[in-house]
């Protein structure tokens, strides 16, 4: 009779085997998740709902232009954003409505970006400047430029001039 030996493995070894796995594991999942996450949320700090949201979405540049945009538009404004082709945050008229609500959010379509910017003169109205939108040259007509950084920005209404008031310039 050929028996093959058999290990018995007692219920203490067992028991303290399956412990020492559970013990790996969960060192494992607090050193990978855990940790991480909690160091990214208590460097967001103090921040609103909007402000963490966008940190978290989109990163921290994305929250700061948006901090800017909210900073120097009035809460009744309307701001046109580019057409969101290709897609780009910016340009998400939902999203962007989130971020900047109560504000009145458009976007120029694909198709009509000259007219559409040509058209958007009123007092309250801001262009984002994105990404090669509007193009050069167009909004400079009616807006003045407040520039975020090299390639970001917020087409403003133009500053009255004394000749608009009816006095000399």
């Amino acid at each position: 009779m050929n028996s093959k030996p058999t290990i018995m493995v007692s219920e203490t070894l067992q028991a303290v085997i399956l412990g020492v796995a559970i013990v790996v594991g969960a060192i494992s999942t607090y050193v990978s998740y855990v940790q991480p996450l909690t160091e990214s949320l208590v460097e967001l700090g103090p921040r609103s709902e909007r402000e963490r949201a966008a940190v978290l979405m989109e990163g921290e540049r994305f929250a700061e232009f948006v901090a800017f945009i909210r900073a120097n538009t009035s809460e009744d404004a309307r701001i046109i954003l580019p057409p969101n082709f290709p897609q780009q945050p910016v340009a998400h008229i939902g999203l962007m409505q989130y971020f900047l609500y109560p504000r009145d959010i458009h976007n120029c379509g694909v198709n009509e970006v000259e007219e559409c910017v040509m058209r958007v003169t009123g007092e309250n109205t801001y262009i984002l400047a994105v990404g090669g939108f509007p193009p050069p040259g167009i909004a400079e007509l009616h807006k003045d430029l407040i520039p975020f950084d090299d390639t970001r920005g917020l087409y403003a209404p133009s500053a009255p001039t004394n000749q608009d008031q009816g006095g000399e310039e």
